[in-house]
């Protein structure tokens, strides 16, 4: 994630949600995600102009037919980004 504002802003992983056929939702998993080395996902402060790469995990069956992701920079932001 850049940080392409003018202010701090707070990355949360968990805002993330992966989008499935029929138009089911899966919410990412902050806990699994902390105990990563480097994960960087779990509320961290990205300062304009900074970038951090970072893994968000999900725990989703492996039949699972996925269509996208919908992107937030925390759980206040606003209108998501599709991808």
């Amino acid at each position: 994630m850049e940080n392409i504002g003018t202010r701090a802003q707070t990355f949360d992983g968990s805002a993330q949600t992966l989008i499935g056929a029929d138009d089911r939702r899966y919410s990412a998993d902050a806990t699994a995600a902390i105990y990563l080395e480097d994960s960087q996902s779990f509320l961290t402060q990205v300062n304009p102009g900074n970038a951090v790469d970072g893994i968000v995990v999900f725990d989703i069956s492996l039949d699972a037919t996925l269509v996208g992701i919908e992107l937030h920079d925390s759980l206040f932001s606003g209108v998501p980004r599709l991808t």
